[in-house]
């Protein structure tokens, strides 16, 4: 797996036409393949957590047919069997590494179940742009997975996922976005979530299903791809900082990050298809010299794991 990091200041216009510094943006990039059988391996494994479960997977639903989708990919790529292995095969299959990542872990969970049954309430395509709850509890558990990867202890809770960090409780409120007509409206409902529970807060966008569906990035390198997403979380940010000085300078929540993840076609690249994910953060101006620091702690530790 490839990991790119950098960090620079945000700056915003003010009204006099000064630019004043908002917050610092930091992206953390990642991009990772895997081999056809190791994701039919994945997409059983999968199947069986629901199995062990006793959660049914009825035929017809998303789950059963990525399974069998990368079962067919796998087999016909030993065939050799190139009229089988298309490109539509081959991008609804690149999903099950991203699930099987973020739901394998569910298996140490005691009320797994109720994220489960929740992951076949509707369509969880990565491809299709379509709201559903079902991606609104792959996203929280995707951060919620990713945060123990790097050595952050999280835990499935109220507002959505909380994390222990040295003498702070961070409350991370998970939020997906399906159009930007509503910005404003998310982010108010996340601010809220922390506020009611949590002295210090995370608020966690995720912008898959703001990108154009059925379509992948085409691009030349990991690089080229990494600053693609880069460019698009700082267009998002750029848009909407008016949203969020207003919602989040005020309150508990100082810290924003915002995530796309996305398949992209690399030419120079083998295999071509990939998955890549950035992570952009921004925090408030203005912060207290101890909350800062304990933040910067915070921030270091997730992006340099």
């Amino acid at each position: 797996m490839a990991i790119n990091r950098n960090t620079e200041q945000v700056w915003v216009p003010t009204k006099s036409g000064l630019v004043i510094p908002a917050g610092v943006a930091s992206n953390r990039s990642t991009s990772s393949t895997q081999t056809y059988l190791h994701l039919k391996d994945k997409a059983k494994a999968v199947e069986q957590l629901f199995i062990d479960n006793n959660v049914p997977l009825p035929p017809g639903c998303y789950f059963a047919d990525l399974v069998a989708d990368v079962t067919k990919l796998s087999d016909a790529w030993l065939m050799n069997d190139l009229d089988t292995a298309n490109a539509q095969l081959l991008f609804r299959a690149s999903a099950i590494d991203r699930i099987a990542d973020a739901v394998l872990p569910l298996a140490t969970v005691p009320n797994r179940n109720k994220y489960l049954t929740a992951l076949t309430s509707g369509s969880l395509d990565l491809l299709q742009r379509e709201q559903s709850m079902a991606k609104d509890i792959f996203w929280e558990l995707e951060l919620w997975s990713t945060l123990n990867r790097r050595g952050i202890t999280a835990t499935l809770h109220e507002p959505d996922l909380v994390v222990h960090f040295e003498d702070a409780t961070v409350g991370i409120a998970c939020k997906k976005l399906y159009s930007e007509n509503n910005v404003a409206k998310v982010l108010s409902q996340g601010v809220s979530q922390i506020e009611a529970t949590h002295k210090f807060g995370l608020l966690a966008l995720n912008l898959d299903d703001l990108l154009p569906g059925g379509k992948i990035l085409q691009e030349t390198t990991e690089e080229a791809m990494g600053e693609r997403i880069q460019e698009i979380n700082h267009l998002f940010l750029n848009t909407h900082k008016r949203h969020f000085m207003r919602y989040l300078q005020p309150g508990r929540v100082i810290l924003t990050m915002v995530s796309t993840t996305l398949l992209a076609d690399l030419s120079s690249h083998k295999p071509q298809f990939n998955v890549g994910s950035q992570a952009t953060f921004w925090t408030v101006p203005g912060l207290p010299s101890e909350k800062l620091k304990q933040l910067q702690r915070f921030h270091f530790q997730l992006m340099e794991q």
